[in-house]
């Protein structure tokens, strides 16, 4: 990985997930690339005014700008000696299209947000902007950091699967790059939504057994008999797992998570790394 989006706001959230990540990447050589979006508004009357818009406009811009180069300042201050070097982006656009946009031209591996649940937990809340980025995003691995993560070496990796995905080393290499940067165990931690394995899931476990092959890896199975978050929360819980991982597919597991019913959401307050993988086309 070399290329690390980072859609910024600002707020403590946004940079913290800079700061984590930043320290995630050590002393590797990458690229980071820190965006700002602002939208343009109508005149200041309430009604359209083409030079109150142009005013607005400008003035964003600028402010955009400034406030970019103070959140870079501030990164450098925390890390001067890391072989990170660092990219400005200031759009008047929509988060998502922007974020999509950026992922083809920049040719990006991964982009980092903080997120903004109600609290500082994994985002599975409707309409949040993780949210949102998530499951518009298909073609760019996500990872999502809590506000009050404090950065600790990687050892011990979570992937919570159904084994409906046709596992190869391309799909899951950011989570094996990863692994391999900080030397982790990778625990699958399997929602059974039946008794036994059809001969699909067999297959793609066998082909992710192969992908693992050179770490240490460990088995959970967990059955399906209440909703997806309780359930993996219930594991985080009782595991040491330093980061989450999951496959973002149609009709896959978390997908069913972000259908369920709010009041299921709002109890999955876990204070983790949380990393989403598109499954590739």
């Amino acid at each position: 990985m070399q290329n690390i989006l980072v859609p910024t706001d600002f707020s403590n959230n946004a940079n913290h997930a800079l700061s984590y990540a930043s320290k995630l990447f050590g002393n590797r050589k990458c690229t980071f690339f820190l965006l700002n979006v602002y939208n343009e508004k109508k005149g200041f009357n309430g009604k359209r005014s083409y030079d109150d818009v142009a005013h607005v406009s400008d003035t964003l811009r600028e402010k955009s700008k400034a406030r970019l180069k103070q959140t870079l300042r501030k990164i450098k201050k925390k890390n001067p000696d890391l072989k990170h070097s660092y990219e400005l982006i200031s759009k008047p656009a929509d988060l998502i299209q922007a974020v999509d946009e950026l992922v083809e031209k920049l040719e990006i591996d991964l982009i980092v947000m903080g997120n903004k649940g109600k609290k500082s937990s994994i985002p599975v809340y409707l309409g949040s902007s993780a949210t949102k980025t998530l499951a518009s995003i298909k073609k760019c691995p996500v990872l999502l950091v809590p506000k009050n993560t404090d950065f600790n070496p990687t050892k011990r990796i979570a992937l919570a699967t159904d084994y409906k995905n046709c596992f190869n080393t391309s799909l899951i290499d950011p989570m094996i790059f990863i692994a391999q940067l900080w030397e982790a165990s990778i625990n699958i931690l399997h929602i059974d939504t039946k008794k036994k394995l059809d001969d699909l899931q067999k297959s793609n476990l066998k082909a992710l057994k192969t992908c693992l092959k050179s770490f240490s890896i460990s088995f959970d199975r967990m059955p399906d008999f209440i909703s997806k978050t309780k359930l993996i929360q219930l594991f985080l819980e009782d595991s040491n797992i330093g980061l989450l991982v999951m496959v973002n597919n149609e009709h896959g597991i978390f997908e069913k998570m972000l259908r369920e019913p709010i009041i299921e959401k709002m109890v999955f307050n876990i204070d983790i790394p949380f990393l989403v993988i598109p499954e590739k086309p």
